[in-house]
């Protein structure tokens, strides 16, 4: 009786033992299962995710070849101001290099053009002394491109044109800042001489004073020097 007691005892823990092990090997599977599907499910929403990025940059890009071909379009109408007026907007969209560039090119130089069209309209209106039209087309010309290669002759005349409308601290301004550039030197060398004067009828001495000091010891011999001179002692 102990013996068949040990026997069943033996099978009933043997039985045990295989429907553990069967349950191991089942929670295992269905552990594994579920795991590959979870990476399943990611992949899948990746994929998903990069199809939906790259159906935007599709329509993105359709939309910005859209606006971009409007935009040339206008370029090429002859309605150069309205077409400046929208380019830095087109010049922030996703644009091709090729497209990029052609647009760059094509801005600035119809700004130059512009510019330079307008300063030969300003040094015609200085000529004839109407001084308020050389003070527009110069501002327009500035407007269009601020450091062109002529800036010399550009900041001087416009200081003259300001200086005969009365504005004188602008004029001050622009004269000085072309001497900056080279105005004394490729211009009229005078214009110390002029920033003088206008610095004396501002009340500005001292800046009087610095710029015909600055005038006399460049032009010692001028004709303009002995003006200089003579105001400086009227200074003192």
């Amino acid at each position: 009786r102990g013996l068949h007691f040990n026997s069943v005892a033996a099978y009933v823990l043997f039985v045990v033992l295989i429907c553990g092990g069967a349950y191991m090997m089942y929670t295992g599977r269905i552990e594994r299962v579920d795991f590959e599907k979870g990476v399943l499910l990611r992949e899948r929403a990746a994929a998903r995710s990069k199809l939906e990025t790259t159906l935007k940059q599709v329509e993105r890009r359709r939309e910005t070849e859209q606006r971009a071909l409007a935009f040339y379009r206008l370029t090429q109408s002859g309605k150069v101001m309205s077409a400046l007026k929208a380019y830095p907007e087109i010049a922030q969209l996703p644009l091709s290099p090729v497209e990029l560039a052609l647009f760059q090119g094509w801005a600035t130089s119809s700004r130059s053009r512009l510019s330079h069209t307008a300063f030969t309209e300003a040094m015609k209106a200085v000529e004839q002394k109407h001084w308020k039209e050389a003070v527009i087309k110069f501002q327009r010309s500035v407007r269009f491109v601020p450091r062109p290669n002529h800036e010399a002759s550009l900041r001087y005349y416009y200081g003259i044109s300001l200086n005969k409308l009365g504005s004188y601290p602008e004029a001050a301004a622009e004269l000085e800042r072309s001497i900056e550039v080279g105005a004394e030197k490729n211009v009229n060398r005078e214009v110390r001489f002029y920033l003088g004067s206008i610095f004396e009828t501002m009340g500005q001495f001292k800046k009087a004073r610095e710029a015909y000091e600055a005038y006399i010891q460049r032009y010692p011999n001028s004709s303009f020097a002995r003006t200089a001179k003579r105001r400086l002692r009227q200074l003192d």
